[in-house]
């Protein structure tokens, strides 16, 4: 009905203009047309565009109406959880003579259990306690048997210094007196080794043999190299004098001495045996 009586009012005024006598009626009558329809298409654009708003409007108010009725349903939800909860919360109050009765039981139960453990944990400290002592008598004899060799080492180092300036003499490439200055030095070093060893300490053990088999190692080792000492004595007396003798009797100590070095590492690795079975026993 509005587009009709508009359709009215805009046809009006053409039919007033050609009925106008002028030359210029058709003229103005051409642009009175594209001039209305111009506003016919403006008028339908907004329309379509208020079409559109009040479209996106409404699916927001949708959306807003499907949220808040998904609220109220999480709501009731939270309500009933709450319900469930006093519910247990009140049925829990009821049972707590029952717990009650059991927490007494359980203490009884966990104070003996405790007085056993303590026992038994007694017992393994004990034990833990042997073994410490057996772990650290081995490594007592670990550091003892450690000085033993360090003092051999200073001993041994001029005397193998000494057979090595002997096969460069006997081969021409040194002469008799280098050999007696290393045969000197590997006395000298002997010496001091022998004294060494006879201020060395030597451990108390638990076990009484193993601290005597060590007093017998350390004085076989030390009779060893006073006997290398004596054997270098007699090697300087054949350069000296050149009398095969003294070649025999160096030859004799040197046997001797290395018999008691191997018997000095026999008495230690016994030790180190009895030491190792009473820690298992």
């Amino acid at each position: 009905m509005n587009k009709i009586v508009l359709f009215i009012v805009y046809l009006f005024p053409i039919i007033i203009i050609l009925t106008y006598k002028n030359k210029n009626k058709y003229m103005f009558t051409l642009i009175y047309i594209i001039t209305v329809s111009s506003i016919f298409v403006m008028n339908k654009e907004m329309d379509d565009t208020i079409q559109t708003i009040k479209y996106k409007n409404d699916k927001i108010k949708n959306i807003m109406i499907i949220a808040n009725n998904n609220n109220k349903i999480d709501d009731k939800k939270s309500e009933k959880q709450n319900i469930v909860y006093k519910d247990n919360l009140e049925k829990e109050t009821k049972n707590n003579d029952f717990q009650v009765q059991v927490t007494n039981v359980d203490k009884i139960y966990n104070k003996d259990l405790k007085k056993n453990q303590a026992e038994v944990i007694d017992n393994q400290n004990n034990t833990k306690d042997v073994e410490k002592e057996k772990v650290n008598e081995l490594q007592i004899f670990n550091g003892f048997k450690k000085e033993i060799q360090d003092i051999e080492k200073k001993g041994l180092v001029p005397l193998r210094k000494c057979y090595g300036v002997l096969k460069k003499l006997q081969k021409g490439k040194a002469n008799m007196d280098d050999l007696r200055k290393a045969a000197q030095n590997s006395r000298q070093k002997c010496e001091q080794a022998e004294l060494m060893y006879k201020n060395l300490k030597v451990p108390e053990f638990e076990d009484k043999e193993n601290t005597k088999l060590l007093q017998d190692a350390k004085l076989d080792i030390q009779k060893a190299f006073y006997i290398r000492k004596k054997a270098m004595d007699y090697g300087i007396e054949f350069l000296d004098k050149k009398s095969p003798k003294y070649i025999i009797k160096t030859k004799d100590n040197i046997k001797l001495s290395d018999k008691l070095i191997h018997s000095c590492v026999d008495k230690m690795n016994k030790v180190k045996i009895n030491i190792k079975n009473s820690s298992t026993r």
